[in-house]
C-alpha cells in the first residue's frame, strides 16, 4: 500500500512539474521580445591600426564571458553579445579604440559601448583590470588573457619591465626640445635688404 501511495505521489508531482513548465513556456511566448539592432560601432577594418602592444592578443571579458581581440591599438569583438538589452555587438565590431601604453603595464584608450575613457592596468597574474569613466559613474571589469601575439613581450609587461616593442611615431615630449626649423632663404618682398 505504501509503495502504491509513493508511486501515485511521484506521478502527481511529475505531472505538476510538466504542467508548470508548459504554463511558463506559454507565458513566455506571450511576452513581447525587445527588438534588437546592430550596435553603432565601427568595424575593425575601418579603424586605423597603430603600433603593436604587449597586450595584443585574445582576451576574455570575465563579467560577460565574451572574447575580444586587442590588435595594434584597437580591440574588436570575437564573440557576439547584447549591450543594454538592445544593441547587438557583432564579431569584428571595434569596442575599444586608441589603445596606447601610458606607463609600466598601464594602458589608455576609448571604450566605445560604454562611451568613456578606458584605463587598464596589467596585474602580475596577467589580468587586465579595467576602469571606464561613464556618464553614470565608473564601470569596472577584468579581462583575462586567452592567447597572446607576443608571449615574451606580454610576460615582460606583466613583470613591469619596459616595453621592448617598437614605438610608433610619437609626438616629442615636453622635456625634449623640438628640432630646429630650417630658415627660408627666399627673399621676402616686404623686407628691405640691409647689408651691414
Amino acid at each position: 500500500m505504501r509503495t502504491a501511495i509513493r508511486r501515485i505521489s511521484a506521478l502527481v508531482l511529475c505531472a505538476g512539474m510538466v504542467s508548470a513548465t508548459a504554463i511558463v513556456a506559454q507565458a513566455a511566448q506571450g511576452v513581447p521580445q525587445v527588438p534588437q539592432i546592430p550596435a553603432f560601432l565601427p568595424m575593425a577594418n575601418t579603424v586605423p591600426a597603430t603600433s603593436a602592444l604587449p597586450i595584443d592578443g585574445e582576451w576574455m571579458v570575465t563579467s560577460i564571458g565574451k572574447r575580444v581581440r586587442v590588435q595594434t591599438g584597437r580591440a574588436y569583438a570575437l564573440d557576439p553579445w547584447v549591450h543594454l538589452f538592445v544593441l547587438q555587438i557583432q564579431p569584428m565590431m571595434v569596442v575599444i579604440k586608441d589603445i596606447r601604453e601610458t606607463g609600466s603595464g598601464a594602458y589608455a584608450g576609448s571604450d566605445l559601448p560604454l562611451m568613456g575613457p578606458w584605463q587598464a592596468q596589467l596585474a602580475a597574474d596577467g589580468t587586465l583590470n579595467v576602469s571606464v569613466q561613464t556618464a553614470l559613474g565608473p564601470a569596472r571589469y577584468a579581462m583575462m588573457p586567452v592567447r597572446m601575439d607576443d608571449q615574451q613581450a606580454f610576460d615582460r609587461a606583466r613583470r613591469g619591465e619596459a616595453s621592448a616593442l617598437p614605438v610608433a611615431d610619437e609626438p616629442p615630449r615636453e622635456d625634449e626640445p623640438d628640432a630646429p626649423e630650417e630658415e627660408d632663404e627666399t627673399p621676402n618682398e616686404d623686407e628691405e635688404d640691409w647689408d651691414w
